[in-house]
């Protein structure tokens, strides 16, 4: 019987990653709720002790991380990018009274979002065998949190000066038709929110080919499996009908020649 090798290292990264995509989730859900009506009634910022404290576990979380590494030196050097994303600027902001436009203060305080995803797709590098559907995942994730920072980005710029934009279900709707590229009927009156029109049609018009291409090479695959099932089968009958008719012209006696 053999005995199965613990790798504390390979279980530990998995948690790590699984506890910064929770803080991510959480950190979407606080921005959405707490956040998004404040930007609907006026834009002044108020950093909250929740968003400062999921960034000091993405620290944590790198430092950890680079700890366990087998070679520290180039984790940190593949991985150094993490830190700027993981630094709660716009509470930094405000404790060294630091004064930015409103909106520059929100854009930053979207940046950790893309801390959880990264971490979304080494988890899924680590769970997933498959490297097409880990790929796709991939893909998926990073196409979700591109549109999701949009809508945000969206709604921050176009909610003031746009009578189309009344609350975030509009930018959804908006979103929703751009991704698809049929097109809204809701029409970016800022330079930004022109942008970001462009970047979540471009986002759409890049991930739907993949997912083409991913339903087809599973389709492709499934077949092929079932193909080798059914040779496969084939085979064993073949190769029992053989055996039978061998053990069959064993047992049977040969028949004597009659004398002529």
């Amino acid at each position: 019987m053999t005995k199965r090798h613990f790798d504390f290292r390979l279980y530990a990264r998995k948690f790590l990653y699984f506890a910064t995509i929770l803080a991510s989730l959480i950190l979407i859900a606080d921005i959405t709720i707490v956040d998004l009506p404040n930007i609907q009634k006026n834009l002044d910022v108020e950093p909250t002790r929740l968003q400062f404290w999921i960034c000091i576990y993405f620290i944590i979380d790198f430092i950890l991380l680079m700890l366990i590494a087998e070679d520290k030196m180039a984790y940190f050097k593949k991985y150094f990018i993490l830190l700027p994303l993981s630094i709660p600027y716009s509470n930094l902001l405000a404790y060294y009274s630091i004064d930015l436009t409103s909106e520059a203060v929100y854009f930053l305080k979207f940046i950790p979002i893309f801390r959880g995803v990264f971490a979304l797709i080494l988890l899924i590098n680590l769970v997933i065998s498959n490297r097409i559907t880990g790929l796709f995942i991939a893909y998926l994730s990073i196409f979700i949190s591109i549109t999701y920072i949009q809508t945000l980005v969206f709604f921050l710029t176009e909610s003031p000066v746009n009578p189309e934009v009344k609350n975030y279900y509009d930018v959804l709707w908006w979103a929703s038709m751009t991704v698809t590229t049929l097109g809204s009927n809701i029409i970016p009156v800022t330079s930004i929110g022109k942008v970001s029109t462009a970047i979540v049609a471009i986002t759409g018009i890049t991930i739907f080919p993949i997912f083409t291409v991913y339903i087809t090479t599973m389709i492709q695959d499934w077949k092929t499996k079932e193909k080798e099932k059914e040779q496969a089968k084939t085979a064993a009958l073949l190769a029992k009908g053989g055996s039978v008719q061998s053990a069959i012209a064993t047992a049977t006696p040969p028949t004597p020649s009659t004398p002529s």
